[in-house]
């Protein structure tokens, strides 16, 4: 299936060697076309459920362009062009119905990410956050017709997945009622489990448990 991103959404192109903003604004279609940088934010939220971590996953709509109807990171997006405050905060607010501000956050620093098949070459410079809020699933709204739903899923079990499939029954909320549902590798997006994200998904496990343990969190993501 032929897969064409046609957003013309501004963002920034940055340098794929130093790793800084251009200065430049790229439409969302000719970074993914052409391969040009830009900045994306990550925000994975942490529950802390009797002293264990659990980590929201959002649901994808059936009908997004890129992996649909997977569960992916509790918030993603692109950082439109001139946008230097609050990044995660619209994002936030159109997927998942919050507002956190910028000191709510953990910063964890940039990830590079690259990918590429036939229908386009996505490179990103992923700036990555962790915040530890225990909201009621059932208090999470959704908006923007591109999240369906939230799942809350043991730490301890998005590490078994890395290292093998297994099956669990979690609980979520799909706007309209608490659910549960049991979840394997084919229910997640894919390159959460591949080799080119081992790195970035052991930091957001350690950083998930050093949150609830000890409210700090000392791991950074490679830059």
């Amino acid at each position: 299936m032929t897969v064409k991103i046609t957003s013309m959404e501004l963002l920034e192109e940055w340098d794929w060697e130093t790793g800084k903003p251009a200065g430049r604004s790229v439409t969302r279609s000719e970074s993914y076309m052409k391969g040009i940088p830009h900045e994306g934010v990550h925000l994975w939220i942490v529950r802390d459920m009797s002293a264990s971590a659990e980590i929201l996953f959002q649901h994808r709509a059936k009908n997004k362009a890129l992996y649909p109807d997977c569960l992916d990171i509790t918030v993603g997006g692109h950082v439109p062009f001139g946008l230097t405050k609050n990044k995660v905060k619209k994002e936030a607010m159109e997927e998942i119905g919050i507002s956190p501000s910028d000191s709510g956050l953990i910063d964890l620093g940039y990830m590079r990410f690259e990918e590429k098949t036939e229908d386009y070459h996505h490179r990103e410079f992923q700036h990555v956050y962790l915040m530890k809020n225990s909201l009621p699933l059932d208090e999470y709204s959704f908006t923007d017709g591109e999240v369906i739903g939230l799942y809350s899923v043991p730490a301890d079990f998005i590490e078994t997945l890395l290292e093998t499939d297994s099956s669990l029954k979690v609980r979520g909320f799909d706007g309209s009622a608490l659910i549960e549902r049991t979840l394997s590798r084919k229910d997640f997006h894919p390159l959460l489990f591949s080799p080119v994200m081992r790195n970035y998904m052991d930091i957001i496990i350690k950083g998930a448990r050093e949150l609830v343990s000890t409210g700090k969190v000392t791991v950074r993501m490679p830059g």
